[in-house]
């Protein structure tokens, strides 16, 4: 599966850590972090994530922005699945995971292939550091604790008014990330591009929002209770978000609507799966039943 492979050479995978493994070790761990990474990758809660990277670089192209495209897209590609974890230990009720995050970014790296490998999220951490450039780091820093207290701040909203704007500006700034983290990459730098992902950011987090608006309501991620007024005005604001960006750049909406119905596709299945497990998880808790 294309999708879920590492395209990064292992210098670039290594090149922030601060502590290596012998000469001969070093093979022999890449091959073990790439193949989990992979297979993480590979996970069908994350399908929607991993097919990101691709729809950018189509956005880039439309934008007649050339770039070194393997290297773009495996940093995407790290970036996204990172996204995809994280969510997804949010949404398991990991409510301290962001900052776990920036504890990861901001201590020095470490290639220890058991620490590295500990857990889904140090892994795709250390993967994504490997993939952010010298030049970007400090400043990629700042936009991830950005995006920490804006997501923090999420959760105080008392009305659906305040929890959009802060979605809004949680896919913006998660939009800014991916921008940055290509930028060294792109043959030009272009406001126009980096105004465009910001916008779907936007578009991308209210879809989000949509679909999981019950959800982290259910886990206590929201600090007022959305009543049927509030789920229309969440689809109403989406809608408009979203058709704004189409009636601009109409060529491109054969990929948004793909990747809409990919995300509520990949989040249906996502869901019907942890209802499964949850179903055999309580039933290994009853008396069996002998006829």
């Amino acid at each position: 599966m294309a999708n879920a492979t590492i395209y990064s050479p292992a210098g670039e995978l290594l090149s922030s850590f601060r502590h290596h493994p012998q000469p001969g070790q070093i093979s022999d761990a890449l091959t073990n972090i790439e193949r989990n990474y992979q297979a993480l990758a590979a996970e069908p809660r994350y399908k929607h994530f991993v097919r990101i990277p691709e729809r950018i670089l189509r956005c880039i192209d439309y934008f007649g922005v050339g770039c070194n495209r393997a290297k773009a897209k495996a940093r995407l590609h790290s970036y996204y699945l990172f996204i995809g974890v994280v969510d997804n230990a949010i949404d398991s009720g990991n409510v301290d995971t962001g900052e776990r995050i920036l504890q990861y970014l901001s201590a020095p790296g470490s290639f220890r292939e058991e620490e590295i490998l500990s857990s889904s999220l140090r892994l795709v951490t250390e993967i994504l550091r490997g993939h952010i450039s010298a030049v970007s780091y400090s400043s990629m820093m700042e936009r991830f604790r950005e995006l920490y207290q804006t997501v923090i701040s999420e959760r105080e909203a008392e009305s659906i008014e305040a929890y959009i704007e802060h979605r809004r500006a949680v896919g913006r700034l998660t939009a800014t990330l991916s921008y940055e983290l290509i930028s060294p990459l792109l043959e030009r730098e272009t406001r126009s591009l980096l105004r465009f992902m910001n916008q779907v950011g936007e578009v991308g987090c209210l879809v989000d929002s949509v679909i999981d608006l019950d959800a982290d309501r259910r886990i206590g991620l929201l600090r007022f209770q959305p009543n049927m007024i509030d789920r229309a005005r969440l689809i109403v604001c989406t809608l408009q978000a979203g058709l704004r960006v189409l009636l601009r750049h109409p060529g491109l909406c054969g990929l948004f609507l793909q990747a809409i119905t990919d995300n509520v596709r990949d989040r249906f299945r996502g869901q019907q799966t942890q209802d499964l497990v949850h179903i055999v998880a309580s039933r290994k808790d009853e008396p069996a039943i002998v006829a």
